[in-house]
């Protein structure tokens, strides 16, 4: 069958379709003509597709389920995921009439909230509240998608207390005036779909790692060659990376917040791990960027 067909059968556009084949959720399949064909395996996965868009899960979630090993322990770590953020909007909502409605004085009002809605806080809300602004918008940002459980444990309670003393207690970092504005036009753009387009990308290049640099080699030799360029060595965006990068390296960025993030989040430790192999192969396969990263050190000493 043709495009028009299984759109009217399984109830999605036909736009909604080629994006679910851009991201890989159903394989591109051709008849003799070249024209796209779809087959009955395609109108079973998009029937899937439209059950668990209709439930609320983000294309990047649905892609995760299909990619796992347990499809079934996949969606129950989904529902466990979705159970938190219920709790804690009942929570919220559930107080937030008890102070409304029971005239609540600020102190009283303050010890019940903190003993019995705290604990049914996300973690990356918790974060986002204990550091408002556009450092806590992008540790969100950032690092949210790893961070949708509870502190279910003392370990990860700890692990919590740890980042926010560190953070709280880290020197200032001063941004000329370029710099800020810079920043802050990138947080107010980036969301969370822009990051769930850089996972798909990442979950590309860990399926098929040569496969990817062979469709891909121009595009990224282009931008090497640009981030070597003296224009963007000018830029506000070099300048950011050239502070953040010696900030980081003298403040314990890696050794107390990164550390921590991976006792808070598996997925975020298993998702670093991963990362970290990928660029270890990149920097082989690509000396310029190698040289790129030392001349990022030469400028911070």
């Amino acid at each position: 069958m043709q495009i028009g067909e299984i759109s009217k059968l399984c109830k999605l556009t036909k736009k909604a379709i080629s994006y679910y084949e851009q991201v890989g959720l159903i394989d591109k399949k051709y008849d003799s003509n070249g024209y796209r064909m779809y087959d009955e395996t395609d109108v079973t996965i998009l029937k899937e597709i439209y059950i668990l868009r209709k439930l609320g899960m983000s294309v990047s979630d649905i892609k995760s389920v299909f990619e796992s090993d347990d499809k079934q322990l996949a969606l129950r770590n989904y529902q466990d995921k979705q159970v938190f953020q219920i709790e804690q909007a009942k929570a919220q909502q559930h107080y937030l009439l008890r102070y409304l409605n029971q005239n609540l004085s600020v102190e009283d009002a303050f010890q019940e909230i903190e003993h019995k809605l705290d604990h049914h806080m996300i973690i990356k809300d918790k974060l986002l509240q204990a550091f408002p602004g556009v450092y806590g918008k992008y540790l969100y940002v950032h690092f949210g998608r790893f961070l949708n459980g509870t502190l279910d444990s003392v370990e990860k309670i700890k692990a919590f207390n740890n980042i926010v003393e560190y953070l709280d207690n880290l020197n200032s970092l001063d941004f000329e005036k370029d710099i800020q504005r810079y920043l802050e036009e990138q947080m107010d753009m980036l969301n969370m779909a822009d990051f769930n387009k850089m996972d798909e990308g990442f979950h590309e290049v860990l399926k098929n790692y040569d496969e990817f640099i062979g469709k891909n080699k121009e595009s990224l030799e282009w931008y090497l060659e640009y981030r070597n360029s003296e224009e963007f060595k000018s830029s506000p965006a070099y300048k950011m990376q050239l502070m953040l990068k010696e900030f980081h390296k003298n403040n314990g960025y890696y050794d107390v917040f990164i550390e921590n993030v991976k006792i808070l989040s598996e997925s975020y430790k298993t998702y670093n791990e991963q990362l970290q192999k990928i660029n270890d192969r990149l920097l082989e396969d690509f000396p310029q960027a190698k040289k790129l990263d030392n001349e990022m050190e030469t400028n911070n000493e």
